[in-house]
């Protein structure tokens, strides 16, 4: 029987539709006597991974990327990108759309000079409260304001997919840590420390780490697409539109009711008194309604975010675990890649056999995020997706970047190694170990507490910096537990001010790439912890939670320390302890050589 993957290669980008489509919007715009539109990625939880129907940004542009914005005017359109896809967004949009480099001076600039005038129009649901101030605020004093609007592309998306809602279970205590009613308690606290009466949540990661709920509404991340109300009591109220979910939340019933997702709205103007909102990720018309309703908002932090960030014990000690068996796959899968030297394979190739060997574990239930297997310049894209058009053999004297990770019953992963494909160039030994450096730098850090993501990324930097070199995206991202691999709020990044806390998960990625030629990351995911170190003020350091050899092939020794080289020794020599007597024999006797003393 034929197995079907995770992950598709289908290339979803439809490049040469995108000019006619933008067309029937711009003729809306007329419509609507509108002067411009705003397309966001997000969908109505402002959330990374979104739903076939919520693809309207892809839809419009043919860009496929996680995270843009396109804004529509009259006779052009701008698409705001990162730097992690601003090659990927040229090569998959076409004119009249103009691609440029993502920041806010750029963003507010190219509507004073391609708007000038009028009203731009917004889906108010699919853009956060915080958001739209700022445009409003930016643009006080100009010809140009922001209007609610219907949404423009929902009216001409004649082929749009339904939007579903799959089946719904119960994360199990054991691995949770905590049961739902004490976690609902305990947010209840912090509403009542915030002086609030209620609390409305529109993250479904927060809603199902709460709820100890995972769906399987979007591809990768197993969420249940909801929204909540929260009182100062602990009793909760919960929006969504699958049919299943009241027969799923057995034991809860005392403190938590079911509606379906329409009556979210009517739920939201019958609130009172003080409620508590994050304006950074609550939709405009969410926050809208309770303000014409009278409420009292306090704008403050989902205050589910910062408990679901710091992992409790059972599920640091579960993480712990998972990494493991996802090391002992990833040392399998990295056996089996030096062992092609003499096969010719693709892209495709290396994502279906990792993706196979992950599935011999029993609490594999998704990918974390599409495996990005790329080769030669494809390397050069950091997210890079494949597809039967991309797909390209991987030939020797290359470089071979798989960036990849598993959603586990008991944990998520993310591990990035870039594998030597025959002998390499000094140019690319000596830049995988400036990133290699960096990785270390941050692996064994020490800093104190109040310390943010942007106070230690330039450590992963500096080595890349002594050589004129540098990478286009954070160096780390926050982690969930069976959850978003991509979670807030804290970060290794020099845009982050949220501090660090015991128990947070991050990954630890510094890359170069070089346009067109090659490209080179290494991740592994490290643990907040306090230190050890012996003073009177509170110091955190990092536990390192992934054990996959890095490949000695591409280190230049020379540009090591000493200190860096104890480190990636002893490194290699835990890698070595942990899966020895876990693996098969072809992938021991690679996983000996692997990790040899430098």
């Amino acid at each position: 029987m034929k197995t079907a993957f995770f992950q598709s290669f289908e290339d979803s980008s439809d490049r040469e539709e995108t000019p006619f489509r933008l067309s029937i919007v711009q003729a809306e715009l007329k419509k609507n006597s509108l002067s411009g539109y705003l397309v966001p990625r997000s969908d109505v939880h402002q959330g990374e991974y979104v739903a076939a129907c919520d693809e309207r940004l892809s839809w419009l542009t043919g860009f496929t990327g996680s995270a843009g914005i396109c804004i529509v005017g009259s006779d052009r359109a701008g698409v705001f990108v990162d730097g992690r896809y601003s090659i990927q967004a040229k090569k998959q949009t076409k004119s009249p759309f103009e691609v440029i480099q993502w920041n806010k001076k750029n963003f507010l600039e190219w509507i004073k000079k391609n708007i000038i005038k009028g009203k731009i129009g917004f889906d108010p649901w699919l853009h956060s409260h915080k958001d739209i101030i700022w445009l409003s605020e930016a643009f006080a004093s100009t010809r140009i304001s922001f209007a609610p609007s219907h949404n423009l592309i929902d009216k001409v998306w004649l082929a749009r997919p339904p939007k579903t809602s799959n089946k719904v279970m119960n994360y199990p205590v054991e691995l949770a840590g905590l049961s739902a009613k004490e976690k609902c308690q305990k947010i209840a606290e912090k509403i009542r420390f915030k002086k609030a009466n209620s609390a409305v949540i529109t993250l479904p990661d927060s809603i199902a780490w709460l709820l100890n709920l995972r769906g399987n509404d979007v591809i990768h991340s197993p969420i249940l697409q909801a929204f909540l109300i929260i009182d100062a009591e602990g009793y909760v109220k919960i929006f969504c539109q699958n049919e299943n979910l009241s027969n799923t939340i057995n034991g809860l019933e005392n403190f938590v009711k079911v509606f379906i997702l329409e009556r979210f709205e009517m739920a939201l103007t019958k609130l009172k008194g003080s409620v508590l909102v994050d304006e950074i990720t609550a939709p405009f018309a969410a926050v809208k309604i309770l303000q014409s309703n009278g409420c009292k908002l306090i704008m403050g932090e989902d205050p589910i975010i910062l408990p679901k960030a710091c992992k409790n014990p059972i599920e640091l000690r579960n993480a712990r675990i998972c990494h493991k068996r996802d090391a002992v796959h990833m040392c399998e899968f990295l056996s089996w890649v030096d062992r092609q030297n003499k096969n010719k394979f693709d892209e495709i190739d290396v994502v279906i056999e990792l993706e196979n060997f992950r599935r011999k574990d029993e609490n594999l239930k998704e990918i974390s995020f599409d495996t990005i297997a790329a080769s030669g310049p494809n390397a050069a894209l950091p997210h890079y997706r494949v597809n039967y058009s991309s797909n390209r053999t991987i030939e020797t004297g290359e470089v071979l970047l798989v960036d990849s990770g598993g959603q586990y019953l008991d944990g998520t992963t993310d591990i990035t190694r870039t594998i030597a494909i025959g002998r390499q160039s000094k140019e690319v030994k000596n830049a995988f170990t400036c990133v290699l450096k960096g990785l270390i730098a941050i692996s064994k850090l020490k800093f104190p507490s109040g310390t943010s993501g942007r106070d230690i990324d330039a450590f992963a930097r500096a080595p890349l910096w002594q050589f004129g070199k540098d990478y286009a995206h954070g160096t780390g991202h926050g982690v969930g537990h069976y959850l978003s691999v991509h979670e807030g709020p804290h970060r290794i990044s020099k845009f982050s001010d949220v501090e660090f806390k015991e128990g947070m998960i991050v990954s630890n990625e510094p890359g170069f790439y070089k346009e067109g030629k090659f490209g080179i990351r290494i991740e592994n995911l490290i643990l907040v912890k306090n230190s050890e170190l012996k003073t009177d003020n509170s110091f955190l350091e990092f536990e390192t939670l992934t054990f996959v050899p890095i490949d000695r092939r591409l280190i230049s020794r020379n540009l090591l320390d000493s200190y860096e080289l104890v480190w990636i020794n002893n490194y290699h020599s835990q890698c070595w302890k942990r899966a020895k007597d876990l693996v098969t024999a072809p992938t021991k006797a690679w996983l000996k050589n692997m990790t040899r003393p430098l």
